[in-house]
């Protein structure tokens, strides 16, 4: 990691973030590292995935259940989920929002820093 000692646990994180590539939380990232027979606490993978957002190497978002999740940034481009009501299931999905921003932008006059856009339905396994 930039300008930090690369340690296990950050090691493990970014492992676990890798191989699920979707947005976990981070009791989901204590549960599988734990299952792997590696020593970490809760409060650990709190204190390195803020330390990883801080660096950018993760984001976090905040569905509509009101929980944060983190997936890992690495070649990742801007990008927005598609998530399913009734299994839970989250994709990626990339889009251009310029359209969408620009307009808002033009309709509302604000100057626009961030946005958040997130679809929410039924999955093909669960329709």
């Amino acid at each position: 990691m930039i300008g930090q000692r690369n340690t296990k646990a950050r090691e493990n994180i970014i492992k676990y973030l890798k191989k699920i590539n979707r947005p976990v939380t981070a009791h989901e990232i204590y549960s599988s590292i734990g299952k792997t027979g590696e020593k970490i606490n809760l409060t650990s993978i709190y204190r390195n995935i803020n330390l990883m957002k801080k660096k950018n190497l993760v984001h976090s978002i905040i569905l509509n259940d009101k929980v944060e999740r983190f997936e890992l940034l690495e070649n990742k481009p801007h990008h927005h989920h598609i998530i399913c009501n009734q299994c839970g299931r989250i994709d990626d999905i990339e889009m251009k929002e310029n359209e969408i921003e620009t307009k808002v932008k033009n309709k509302t006059c604000f100057k626009i820093k961030s946005h958040i856009l997130e679809f929410f339905g039924l999955c093909p396994n669960c329709q």
